[in-house]
């Protein structure tokens, strides 16, 4: 048996592996989609594409009064909501309705809690997370490293306009 690795700790280099992959990818996606968001930006500045279409949506607007006549119809519309209530007295059954529920949910939780069934799974799921939670914090540190490697790549080939060159490099 001399030479042979546990199937345990194969799984740990297989984990490990994975996390290596996931992260390299990850990092190298974000570091080419901060880059293709500023070319973007930097577009969009040189020829005012966001500016002329707000631009025209407001000169729309104004032509047209469109928020105006938004802003009276929401206010006819309030208006007829408060008027049915004030007959119907809809808010108040609505409110009673709501507290009859809470009361319920109340008595309902306190049993809940009061289980030692709950209790057991609640301490599973809490162990689950946890253990969860460091693989994400083990994952997103090799991330942030990995990203800033593939920014710091990428700085260097800003000469460069071929995007093949940039993929090549991370």
């Amino acid at each position: 048996m001399q030479g042979k690795t546990s199937p345990s700790a194969s799984g740990r280099v297989y984990v490990s592996r994975a996390q290596e992959v996931v992260t390299s990818v990850l990092a190298k996606g974000s570091a080419i989609g901060q880059d293709a968001m500023n070319k973007a930006k930097a577009f969009d500045e040189k020829h005012r594409l966001s500016a002329s279409a707000s631009e025209k949506v407001t000169s729309f607007d104004q032509r047209v009064g469109l928020t105006e006549k938004l802003t009276i119809g929401i206010s006819v519309v309030n208006e007829k909501v408060k008027s049915v209530d004030q007959r119907l007295h809809v808010s108040d059954k609505t409110m009673a309705a709501i507290f009859a529920a809470e009361r319920k949910l109340n008595n309902t939780g306190s049993a809940v809690k009061s289980s030692r069934y709950v209790s057991a799974g609640t301490a599973w799921l809490n162990g689950a997370f946890s253990k969860v939670a460091r693989a994400g914090q083990v994952a997103g540190t090799k991330t942030r490293e990995k990203f800033n490697l593939a920014v710091s790549n990428l700085t260097a080939k800003v000469g460069s306009t071929r995007g093949a060159s940039i993929l090549d490099g991370l």
